[in-house]
């Protein structure tokens, strides 16, 4: 398994606080419901070490399959952010939790992740060239070096596999909420339909799988059919 380099960290953390952020933000669509029953959320029942460590374990879990800790550590920390939302709840604002566990957020936000890792990539790019114009000039250093072995994260089609990664972390999200609370309620289709629909506790790990699955067949079978810009 490939381990994370220095220069991904980073990259890592932006993409996993801007999934979080398309998540607050998509929850703000809940006011268009004016019939919601709200339930108040507990703080510190949200911010439970199990809570969060439930949420991080199952997202790291569902990347695994990628041989890849980055990807491994990236799904993890998606999974944590998607809650977001919940600061909405928290602050008093009557909206329904869990807008963002919804299918067009799923939807959504892939493509949206999608896009910003071809940009981050193509911005990569750039400064590997230069670094590549540096070092033909005859200014070697350790430090260049790693630069143009920092890319080990944008492997193929960037946004196919960008969108794979999100949807795979919201899975494994979804799982986890099923997985401790045997009466997991979502909104799936918010904002066309605030219906709140039960998924039962025995789909929590048939629902972690096809996350596996995805992260898997990308990284074992897609990626080999893909163009590789780097």
């Amino acid at each position: 398994m490939r381990s994370t380099s220095p220069p991904q960290l980073p990259i890592i953390i932006l993409i996993s606080l801007l999934f979080g952020a398309l998540g607050f933000s998509y929850s703000f669509l809940g006011l268009l419901d004016y019939h919601q029953v709200i339930r108040p959320l507990e703080v510190f029942r949200i911010l439970t070490v199990q809570e969060i460590g439930g949420h991080f374990v199952f997202g790291f879990l569902v990347g695994l399959p990628s041989k890849n800790l980055s990807i491994a550590l990236l799904t993890g920390l998606m999974a944590l952010t998607i809650d977001a939302d919940h600061f909405l709840n928290i602050a008093g604002i009557h909206i329904q939790g869990r807008i963002d566990h919804s299918i067009p957020f799923a939807i959504s936000s892939a493509v949206i992740i999608g896009i910003a890792a071809m940009c981050i990539s193509n911005t990569k790019i750039l400064q590997s060239n230069r670094n590549k114009t540096i070092l033909s000039l005859g200014y070697k250093s350790k430090h260049n070096e790693d630069n143009n072995k920092s890319n080990s994260i944008f492997e193929n089609n960037i946004f196919l596999q960008f969108l794979l990664i999100t949807v795979a972390a919201f899975l494994s999200h979804i799982a986890y909420d099923v997985f401790v609370d045997d009466n997991a309620r979502f909104p799936l289709f918010a904002p066309f339909s605030f219906t709140q629909y039960l998924i039962p506790q025995i789909f929590a790990l048939p629902i972690e799988l096809v996350g596996m699955l995805i992260i898997y067949a990308y990284y074992t079978h897609l990626k080999q059919h893909s163009y590789q810009p780097l």
